[in-house]
């Protein structure tokens, strides 16, 4: 039986113990759209918009048990990263870089003119990016 869905977007939620580190590399550094604080019982939520798509980063009164699994889809099953496309790609990765941003997975070229390419967030959460080249 199918739900009758609120919403079509998705929402990720990432959690951290590094928030103020996490909110300045999604807000500032991928320049994703703050939407809003969500206080709720036992943690704190900062949203924040990607394309249709809502990142979520949360962080709870007690820390969580075990830390990241950090290599993307390299290391563990189930989900291991979020894809998010841009235009210019080689361009703003040789930015992230000047910038001192983890970049697992240089810029790879796939197809006439499209590439790839994997950044990491401060907690180490992999991101691909895919795009124009």
């Amino acid at each position: 039986m199918h739900p009758p869905l609120l919403s079509d977007a998705v929402e990720i939620g990432i959690v951290t113990t590094n928030m103020d580190n996490m909110r300045r590399f999604y807000g500032e550094t991928l320049g994703l759209k703050y939407e809003s604080e969500l206080l709720f019982p036992g943690g704190l939520m900062h949203r924040y918009h990607l394309g249709g798509a809502i990142i979520k980063l949360v962080t709870y009164d007690k820390d969580p048990e075990h830390d990241v699994i950090t290599g993307g889809g390299f290391s563990a099953k189930g989900y291991r990263y979020i894809s998010m496309g841009v235009n210019g790609l080689s361009a703003w990765f040789k930015d992230l870089k000047a910038h001192g941003i983890e970049i697992p997975v240089d810029v790879t070229p796939f197809a006439d003119g499209i590439g790839f390419g994997f950044i990491t967030d401060p907690d180490g959460n992999w991101i691909e990016v895919f795009g124009v080249l």
